[in-house]
């Protein structure tokens, strides 16, 4: 659910008001150039930038991550209410020995949440998925958000509320999925020694 929004300040510095709405007019001129998909500037742009400007990088990598993520949360702030239906959908695609399957979805008055799951096909008893960011489109008239989503063993679940909420009948309908790995490389793993250790 969203929380309201209360500012961080009662206080604001007028003279900035010119150049904010500037700040404004380039955002809205970015979504328009890039046709509302901006994607990530490179780190060396960012690096750049940084020391050009006299901001942090790390700041800058997450005001860039803001602005290619967050803005369609807030576009979409309908939470799904009065549920009516579960309707199955089960259509599914293998890739890679990975198997993509829409399941099913649950039917609300204002919304509808879709599941998309995924399962790795491979006799390994134990299998470690990578991380990776799930994005559903269908067509320009449904707008698709994140919602929640889990793991167990070798697959994993993502819902997405669509709205507005999709005809109860999906005969003709395409669900497209975009499958965008996330990179972990900046974090490197430490390994465990095997060890005992005692606390005393």
């Amino acid at each position: 659910m969203r929380m309201p929004f209360r500012p961080p300040t009662d206080y604001y510095c007028e003279e900035l008001a010119q150049i904010d709405e500037q700040i404004c007019s380039l955002l809205a001129k970015r979504k328009e150039l890039s046709n509302n998909n901006p994607g990530f500037p490179n780190l060396e742009l960012i690096s750049s930038w940084s020391q050009k400007f006299g901001f942090n990088q790390d700041w800058l990598q997450g005001l860039f991550a803001k602005m290619m993520h967050e803005e369609i949360y807030m576009l979409m702030p309908v939470e799904p209410t009065d549920f009516l239906k579960f309707i199955p959908i089960l259509k599914s695609v293998e890739i890679d020995k990975i198997t993509y399957a829409v399941t099913y979805m649950k039917q609300y008055s204002n919304a509808s949440v879709v599941y998309i799951e995924a399962e790795v096909n491979t006799p390994e008893p134990i299998v470690r998925l990578g991380h990776v960011d799930f994005e559903l489109f269908i067509s320009p008239d449904y707008q698709c958000r994140p919602s929640n989503g889990c793991g167990h063993g070798k697959g994993m679940q993502r819902a997405f509320v669509v709205t507005p909420a999709l005809p109860d009948d999906l005969t003709g309908f395409e669900f497209r999925l975009n499958i965008k790995p996330i990179e972990r490389s900046e974090f490197p793993e430490v390994p465990f020694a095997k060890t005992t250790i005692s606390f005393k």
